[in-house]
Parts: structure tokens; sequence; C-alpha cells
């Protein structure tokens, strides 16, 4: 495992499951990191959601090691609270794994799988791995 292999910078694919029997929630994200350091965008297409419903937030957190942590903040919508993510990045750098979190409220599992390509494989393969 290389630092380079742990760098998150690129486009993920994923999607976080709710707790209770809530459907689950896909999801685009656009990482950055530098120095250990982590930014970038979120985009959620809404479960249940009418037309194109969806939410956009920003991320921002850490690396070290393969330990990630980050919380996604979303901008100018009705979600107004801040989400922590803690996981673990796999040792080929494809896939981060872990929880979310709402302070005082709710959390679940997330998966994050880097996108190579046909990104409806992908969330198919996020989607798959969470279910099982």
């Amino acid at each position: 495992m290389t630092e380079k292999t742990l760098d998150v910078t690129g486009q993920w694919d994923g999607q976080f499951s709710y707790p209770h029997a809530l459907p689950p929630e896909f999801f685009s994200a656009s990482l950055f990191e530098a120095g250990g350091r982590l930014g970038g965008t979120v985009t959620e297409r809404v479960a249940g959601g009418q037309g194109d419903t969806c939410f956009i937030s920003t991320v921002r957190g850490m690396r070290h090691g393969a330990s990630v942590r980050f919380t996604k903040t979303y901008e100018g919508s009705g979600r107004q609270h801040a989400v922590l993510y803690t996981g673990a990045l796999n040792a080929d750098g494809t896939e981060i794994e872990g929880e979310w979190r709402i302070a005082g409220s709710w959390s679940g599992r997330f998966l994050m799988l880097r996108r190579s390509g046909g990104n409806a494989a992908t969330v198919r393969q996020a989607e798959a791995a969470l279910t099982d």
C-alpha cells in the first residue's frame, strides 16, 4: 500500500443507508486531497424524490493512513444539519466504507466506490455491497 494509492482525489459513487426500513440514497462525490486534508462536493439523488430532486453539499475532512473522516454540509437546501462520515479506505484505494452520523440523531452505513468508468455499474456495486 503506497501513499499515492491512499490518496482519495477523484470521482466516487456511493450509497448511504438509513436506520429502520427507509430506502438508501445514492450520491456522487468529487474529492480532492492535499497533504491529508480533504475537500470536495457531494451530489445526492434523493430516494423517492419527485422529478430531478437532488441535494448539493460541501465536504471538508482529513485522511490519516487508511482512516478517512469528513463532514458534509448541505448548501442552500431544506437539509440544515451537518453529517460526519468516518470510514476506512481499502488497500487498493478503490473503496471507502464506514458510518455516517448526525449529532444527536440518526446514523447508518455508507460505501463509496472510486469511479473508473461506467457510473451506473458502480452505483449497482455499491447497492449490492450495502445490502449484503
